[in-house]
Formats: structure tokens, sequence, C-alpha cells
């Protein structure tokens, strides 16, 4: 499969972001006609008043009670509005039927409709309706409740399609870092719609990407459930899994002419613009924390002077900026890794430090390596830090693309060639190593002539047998641009094929969990 199938939906996803969505049309309808009470004199007049008195004491008496998900933000609405009923119409069978019908569509984005109360509305709203044209009596307090549930299962249900069911930045174990100030929720917004179906249609995410994975899934919801093998079923989840990370936050923006875009669990890079892909790359990831992870930051967090802080290499998520570029790169060592892994090497090897190109600084003095007894040296009283020069040998290789965030990721480059031949390329301390550096900078500064392709391989020393001294350089871009590192498991290419990538990280049940509940 071609690169550029993979990504066309990205592209069509910033395109979404600047075309304006077409509505789609409300669904047929099918409703059942009351038949009429014969003798019209006997239809009592529904008390709206009555029903406001039972919305009120509903409120007063019964909601610690109920089962509401929003029962602040309804009781609150209510309260505003003198307890008036918004919604329920006793007459008008059809605007009953185009209310379940809307919560019923939650199925279509791999929501459980039972989560908005469908059968228990349906199933009241039935009878309600017919007691009333049969019999001519009224339950308020029942037509109460179902207005209250209503309400409770409208303002959900835009939430979710507004911001999703699960709330990766609420959950460290997610590693999820994209801000949300693009998803502000007013919960009310759906009490002032004028039309339900488009108010429900305008929250879905504009992704290209996210409608084929919602025709995919439906492809295969329609499959009998007595015929799905487990394998079907994984399928499924996966699907609703994706369809729920797209809900999450709107990744491309107006602004976001030009995007390099990283999906983890796919380990690949692509520099996209407008409707072009620029160029793509395999990159290394962040490797995955060990399962005693969790046990183990419990223990350092009881006795952190004492305890190691265990290390957390997952590549987060988050969207950027990329600033600027620096050529030849002197790598100053984290501390974690100076302590797991340089000062291993050390013991192991008296010759490490200068054979690998490192200097060792006490403080900001510099100190020869030899006047230290490395094997009296432990990982609880390390003081010394490490700074690798440029080179052939340096971690980061001959270039990394910086963008500011508190993890201290980036894009770089890497003496480890061979990683990039692996099926699960999740090897790296949590920067993302890409195979073509050179192309990726040649593409991000190619407005910038100064620094042409010929100016790279210089001054990186492609271009010379010999190296010489190779200097530290920062090349600025201008604009900057736009760097997203993503989390997608499921992709639909061009030509409709479904692609599952490996849940690296295992994050997948996290989500499905969420929506299960």
């Amino acid at each position: 499969m071609k690169k550029w199938e993979i990504v066309s939906f990205i592209l069509l996803g910033l395109a979404a972001c600047q075309t304006p969505q077409q509505e789609e049309t409300a669904p047929t309808i099918e409703y059942i006609k009351r038949p009429k009470i014969k003798n019209t004199a006997d239809i009592p007049v529904f008390d709206y008043d009555w029903l406001t008195s039972e919305i009120e004491t509903y409120f007063l008496y019964f909601s610690s009670d109920s089962d509401l998900n929003q029962l602040d933000l309804v009781r609150d609405y209510y309260a505003l509005h003198a307890y008036q009923p918004h919604w329920i119409d006793i007459s008008d069978t059809l605007q009953q039927a185009e209310y379940l019908s809307i919560l019923a569509s939650a199925e279509t984005h791999g929501l459980d409709r039972n989560t908005y109360h469908y059968d228990r509305l349906a199933t009241n709203l039935e009878n309600l309706s017919f007691f009333y044209f049969e019999t001519g009596k009224i339950n308020y307090q029942l037509w109460a409740e179902s207005e209250i549930l209503l309400s409770d299962g409208l303002i959900l249900f835009t939430e979710h399609l507004k911001r999703g069911v699960f709330d990766p930045l609420s959950n460290e174990d997610y590693h999820y870092f994209i801000s949300s100030k693009d998803t502000i929720f007013f919960p009310f917004g759906v009490f002032y719609a004028e039309n339900l179906w488009s108010f429900f249609q305008n929250l879905t995410p504009s992704n290209v990407q996210y409608k084929t994975l919602q025709n995919e899934y439906l492809k295969r919801l329609k499959k009998p459930e007595s015929t799905r093998a487990n394998r079907d079923i994984d399928t499924l989840n996966i699907l609703r899994v994706n369809l729920e990370r797209w809900r999450w936050h709107p990744l491309f923006t107006e602004s976001d002419q030009n995007v390099v875009y990283v999906n983890i669990p796919a380990f690949e890079l692509y520099v996209l613009k407008a409707d072009s892909v620029l160029m793509s790359s395999k990159v290394c990831v962040g490797i995955k924390r060990p399962k005693t992870y969790a046990t183990h930051y419990r223990n350092y967090l009881k006795n952190p002077e004492k305890t190691p802080k265990p290390r957390h290499n997952e590549t987060p998520i988050l969207k950027d900026k990329i600033t600027y570029l620096t050529l030849n790169p002197q790598w100053r060592v984290p501390s974690e890794i100076a302590k797991n892994e340089i000062l291993r090497n050390i013991q192991k090897d008296s010759n490490y430090l200068s054979r690998m190109g490192y200097h060792v600084y006490r403080g900001n003095v510099l100190i020869d390596p030899h006047s230290v007894n490395w094997n009296a040296i432990t990982p609880a009283n390390l003081t010394y830090r490490f700074e690798q020069s440029a080179g052939e040998l340096n971690a980061l290789g001959k270039m990394k693309f910086m963008f500011p965030n508190k993890f201290s990721v980036y894009l770089h480059d890497t003496p480890s060639k061979n990683d990039f031949l692996r099926r699960n390329r999740a090897v790296s301390h949590g920067c993302v190593r890409v195979e073509n550096y050179l192309e990726l900078a040649h593409t991000l500064l190619s407005n910038i002539p100064k620094y042409n392709i010929d100016y790279l391989r210089k001054t990186i020393g492609l271009d010379e047998e010999n190296i010489r001294q190779l200097k530290t350089v920062n090349v600025f871009l201008n604009p900057p641009i736009s760097v997203i590192i993503d989390y997608k498991t499921a992709w639909i290419d061009t030509d409709g094929n479904l692609h599952i990538y490996s849940d690296v990280y295992e994050r997948d049940l996290l989500v499905l969990e969420a929506l299960q509940k």
C-alpha cells in the first residue's frame, strides 16, 4: 500500500476545516398515529402548570435518587426557566419520535443509546401517549420524569459528540497533552437549536476520516450478532475507540496550512500542506513502559530519595509548533538516562565516556572522568552530568527539530539506523527518531533559499570525506510549523480498506472501558 493513501484522509480533514460541512437530511421517522378518544368532550385539558409543579417537585424530592448523568446542569436549566417544560408536547407524537431518533443515532457513532435513556424514554412516551389518547388519563409525574430524562440525555449526547466520552487529559496513563481550548462546551445549546438534527450534525467531527470510520463501523455492525466471530467484535471495538479519539479535540485547525503529523502506532511521519503530502518517513517512538511501572512509581513516591524514579518513555500525544532546527546537536543527557544507563555503561567499560564522545561536568565545571571512582557511584548519589559532542556517535544524530514542551521531546536523527528495519519501532526514550531527517529539514526550510539542501549537507558534514570539527548551528523556521504527535490504531485508505495498527501502548482498552460503562 502506498504511503500517500494512508494520509489522504488527514489531508481531507485539513480541507474540511476550511469547507462548511454539508447538512445531512434527517432520516424518515416512523411513528404511530394515536386514535383520538371518540367523545372529544372527555379529553382532559393538559395542564402545563401542573407539569411545571411536578418538574420542580422532582428536583426538590427525587433528584438525589435519579439516574441523571448531568443532574446539576439539568437542575440549573429548569431553575433558570421557572421549571417550565421545554420538550413535552403531549399531542405531537411525531416530535416525540424525532427526539427518540436523535438519541438512537448515538449508535452510529459507536455510542450506546441507553447512555442517554433511550429505552426508558421510549417506554415512558409510548405508555403516556397511549393512556392519554385511549383513556384520557394523565400521569403528570411520569411526564415530568420524561421531560427531565430527555434533557439529561440530549445534554450528555451533546457533550459526548463535542468532547468525547473519555477524557484523556484527566488520565495520566494516557499521556495525552493536546490543548482543549478549542472544545468549549455550552451545555444549554441544545435547548436553543432551531433544528435538532442540524445541531447534532454540526457537533460531529468534520474530519473525513471520522466519516469513513463511521461508515466502516456501520457496515460491520449490520452483520448479525449470531454470525460475528471474536475478530469481528474486536474490529468493531477498535473502530469505536478510534471514532472516540477523533471526538476529543480538533487536531487540524484553519491556521494549520503546514503540518508535521506523526501517528505513533503506524510508526510513520508525514509533512502535509493543503492537499499535498510533501514527504513521509518511518519513525521510531518511545518504548512502552513496563507493566511494573505503577508499582515502582508508588514506591518511588513513598521514598524518592532512596528509590529511583521508574522510566516512562512512552511518546506523549501533543500538538505544538516546530520553531527551529539544530544541526550537529550536542546532547545533554537527561538525569534519568544518566542514572539508569550511562552510569551502568561506565562501570562496565572504563573507556565508554571517551569512546562515545562524552564530557563530564560537576555543576558547570568540566572534569576529567578518570578522576572519579565510578564504581562507588550509585543512581541515588550521582551528581555529575554528561554531554555528548556532535558527531557520528551522538544519540541525536546530525539534526534535531525543536518545539517547546515540558517533556523535552523532539524529532531527531539517530545513529541507530537498523531500528528502522524493525516492525515494532517503539524503541526510543520518548523522542521521535526520523529516518528521512535530511528530507524533512529540506522540506520545512524550502521557503528560505539560504538553507537549501547543499547548505544542509555541507553543514552536517555529509559532503566531506574527512569530517572536520562540526559546528552546532540553530536554524529558525519562518513561520513555525505545527507538529501533531497522535495515536490512532484504525485507519481507512483511499480505496476504502481498513488498516488496524498494533496498540503499541495498550491504550485502546482504557477508551473502550469508558465507552462500555
